[in-house]
């Protein structure tokens, strides 16, 4: 338990988040309420639990047991605190979670590295980084969950869905997702295969909920996506060619603000999509 303590209480501010969570009485792979018999104030060697596990934790982490009951069912989870200034580690020896599994994290020196850059405050990201515009607006975000059969409450869709930072200001999430990101997106069409190829033309997108560019960007790849036949050796039926894979072109537009807006390094250049 200790061991997945420190891995949580690290993987947590390895992805920016305040704190993880323990669960028992929950099965893992169904998510039904099973109960649990686990008890959180048992001893281990003639000493209460929580102590042995408080006592070997360095630097102290203010972890807590929460006891519920659902559905007639006890559940119990331990809330852990995400590392502060420096990892957590469990005698002497720090964790990290990697997917679902625990690991030492003298294994993986580059998650390391990085760790330590993300408590000393060196790497910056959407979700910590304030906007450089802080009235904002997001009639435009509700207009789009709406569309999509989801209702944003307007009391908690901040918090719901990260838009400030732990000052209280708007993140640079929040601007990409307000009704004017001041962003532009580009989609270049060059005449061959490399950007070193002769620019044929370039038409930009953004200066809007990000949400509504990423749509106006698939439906212009709609109409950019012209089918080539060819008339050579035809027999009996003309072969059709679309311009380009049109999926994989939908792929990597549903990827790129999940993959640029993770790093403010990779946000804070105007993207475009070549």
């Amino acid at each position: 338990m200790g061991e997945y303590v420190s891995a949580l209480s690290n993987a947590a501010a390895f992805h920016y988040k305040a704190q993880a969570y323990f669960v028992w009485g929950v099965n893992d792979e169904t998510h039904e309420i099973v109960g649990t018999t686990f008890n959180q104030y048992c001893d281990h060697n003639k000493e209460p639990y929580q102590n042995f596990l408080a006592r070997n934790l360095s630097p102290s982490i203010n972890f807590s047991f929460e006891e519920t009951t659902i559905n007639d069912k006890r559940v119990v989870v331990l809330v852990i605190p995400a590392a502060v200034e420096i990892p957590t580690a469990f005698k002497e020896k720090r964790y990290i979670r990697i997917g679902s599994s625990k690991a030492n994290l003298k294994d993986y020196p580059k998650r390391e590295i990085q760790l330590f850059k993300i408590l000393d405050g060196r790497v910056e990201t959407i979700e910590t980084l304030p906007a450089k515009y802080q009235e904002l607006t997001f009639s435009k975000l509700f207009g789009y969950y709406g569309s999509k059969g989801i209702v944003l409450n307007e009391k908690t869709f901040e918090q719901n869905l990260g838009l400030r930072n732990k000052d209280g200001e708007y993140n640079l999430l929040a601007q990409l997702l307000s009704d004017n990101s001041h962003f532009p997106l580009r989609v270049s069409i060059f005449e061959g295969e490399t950007k070193g190829s002769n620019l044929f033309s370039v038409r930009e997108f953004g200066n809007n909920c990000l949400l509504y560019s990423l749509d106006e960007v698939l439906r212009y790849a709609d109409v950019l996506d012209l089918i080539q036949t060819d008339e050579s050796e035809r027999v009996v039926e003309r072969p059709e060619t679309p311009l380009f894979d049109n999926k994989a072109f939908r792929e990597a537009i549903i990827l790129l603000p999940m993959n640029c807006i993770k790093y403010w390094g990779l946000v804070k250049q105007q993207w475009k999509i070549i």
